[in-house]
């Protein structure tokens, strides 16, 4: 239990330095456009360790990359929807779906909530308000960004398997699915003995 504990903090710590790593090299061609790969570490914490550990991630990850490698001010709703790449993931993990639709959903949440939502209306606030409505800066963001969370969906698809079973080897995180296919088989295999004995 204690080593299982100390590896999960463990791959927590690396995630959100990986966060920080991503959000220092990420692309801004303009005040419109920013491609980013926050959303791999903050969308894997969230699908093996939970919400709040997918929160955590994304809100460090932000604020430590912006202290480091300070590009404007800092946005709060930025950071705030950093968090919430992870929060979203975090709470459809429980979904009970293959992984790869979790990730898919989760993706689309995350498009719609926090690229769409927060990151825009804090752009908007920043560099944009008073110059064109929210709406029109939305729509010059949206397809741009629609293609960064694709390709952030893609690489998360390709590299969640693989790092569960790594994680599982440690105690690390435990897979909902396999667990609810279990309990679905034991239930099944509980009907099927009371029919027989009756």
């Amino acid at each position: 239990m204690k080593r299982s504990t100390t590896f999960r903090i463990t791959a927590i710590a690396m995630l959100s330095a990986i966060c920080v790593v991503l959000n220092i090299f990420s692309i801004s061609p303009s005040n419109v456009i920013k491609i980013s790969f926050i959303m791999i570490p903050c969308m894997l914490a969230g699908l093996w360790f939970g919400p709040i550990d997918g929160f955590t991630v994304g809100v460090v990850g932000d604020f430590l990359g912006w202290l480091v490698h300070p590009d404007g001010a800092w946005l709060p709703l930025i950071t705030l929807a950093s968090g919430m790449l992870g929060l979203i993931p975090g709470l459809v993990r429980y979904i009970k779906i293959k992984s790869y639709l979790k990730i898919i959903i989760s993706s689309l949440l995350c498009l719609i909530i926090c690229t769409s939502g927060l990151n825009t209306l804090a752009l908007w606030l920043c560099y944009a308000s008073g110059k064109k409505t929210f709406f029109v800066y939305l729509w010059a963001r949206l397809p741009w960004q629609t293609l960064v969370t694709a390709g952030n969906c893609l690489i998360i698809c390709a590299l969640y398997p693989s790092l569960t079973k790594v994680l599982k080897k440690y105690g690390v995180c435990n897979d909902n699915n396999k667990k609810e296919e279990k309990n679905q088989n034991e239930s099944e295999k509980d009907t099927f003995q009371n029919e027989t004995s009756d």
